[in-house]
């Protein structure tokens, strides 16, 4: 009796142990991590819409729902859209795929909601524009600036009081004035080397009248970006193919819906770009989805600093 006693007395101090185990194990697995995209540039001028941040490494970026990008290998990525509808509320979310859309506010956009500001006496010499040209430059080119009346300058003149809201990219004069009976004056725009594109909004006002301000948006380049843009792949469906590129660049293989090989490459801006999907054994070529900058993939245009991203769909047969 006391053998199998002694036998049912260590079964269950093994079975005891083993259930801690298990408890202990399921307690210390750690959940997936779950990365958020970061912007840090938001701005709507005119249609043209720029956002800057990071996110996940090479995922489609999408703004709204709307794919309009890709991160590169380091998560950075950069999107211009034009045109682009403001929204109401001048806040759009941005997305990789991978947790909860991150809202981002538009600079330049102004809300429908709010009224518009009372415009002064047509007699009266208000500050009317602001513009820059060139508004892309490679860091160190110098652009110039105009600012334009609504009537000519009284006697004495107005002054334009001037800012950038990064000077790290761009910088402006305090001031410029415009001389008595003109109607516009001009002031120089010095930019700096940047590793990577950067906007800044160049900023006029008079007499500190922000009812009445105005501005204008410049993109700082590195020379590289300035030059160049890019197409990525984003494989679609389960089955497998291949997308190759005229001219050669892109050489992307797709096997049950994962590329591997060339899916990313730079053309040189301008560069007009076919695409060509070839179906693996023992699948087929469903078709394009139809992305921003990717309508029609056998005719791509590649734009300065834009990654424009294609999706192909291939399913199993």
């Amino acid at each position: 009796m006391t053998t199998l006693q002694n036998a049912i007395s260590g079964a269950c101090a093994r079975l005891t142990a083993v259930a801690l185990l298990v408890l202990i194990g399921a307690l210390i697995v750690p959940s997936p991590a779950h990365a958020a995209v970061t912007v840090s540039r938001a701005e709507l001028s005119g249609t043209r819409l720029r956002i800057e941040g990071r996110a996940t490494a090479n995922r489609a970026i999408t703004v709204d729902g709307v794919a309009m990008g890709t991160s590169d290998g380091t998560g950075a990525f950069r999107i211009e859209r034009d045109p682009f509808a403001a929204p109401a509320d001048c806040t759009v979310d941005v997305d990789d795929g991978s947790a909860s859309p991150t809202p981002a506010r538009l600079s330049g956009c102004t809300v429908s909601s709010q009224p518009s500001p009372t415009p002064p006496p047509a007699s009266s010499a208000a500050l009317s524009t602001l513009s820059v040209s060139p508004t892309d430059v490679v860091g160190g080119d110098p652009a110039t600036g105009t600012v334009t009346l609504s009537a000519a300058a009284p006697a004495g003149g107005v002054v334009v009081a001037l800012s950038s809201d990064n000077p790290a990219a761009a910088t402006v004069p305090a001031s410029v004035t415009v001389p008595a009976g003109a109607t516009s004056a001009t002031f120089p725009v010095a930019t700096n080397s940047v590793p990577n594109a950067q906007s800044a909004v160049i900023i006029g006002t008079v007499g500190g009248d922000f009812g009445t301000e105005r501005h204008a948006i410049i993109t700082v380049w590195d020379p590289f970006h300035f030059a160049n843009g890019s197409i990525a792949i984003v494989p679609g469906g389960n089955g497998s193919g291949r997308i190759t590129s005229q001219p050669a660049g892109i050489d992307c293989t797709i096997t049950l819906g994962n590329g591997s090989g060339a899916c990313t490459a730079f053309f040189p801006a301008g560069t007009v770009v076919r695409l060509d999907a070839r179906a693996a054994n023992g699948s087929r070529f469903q078709g394009w989805r139809g992305l921003p900058g990717c309508g029609d993939p056998a005719k791509i245009t590649v734009a300065r600093g834009t990654t424009i991203t294609c999706q192909p769909g291939f399913a199993l047969k």
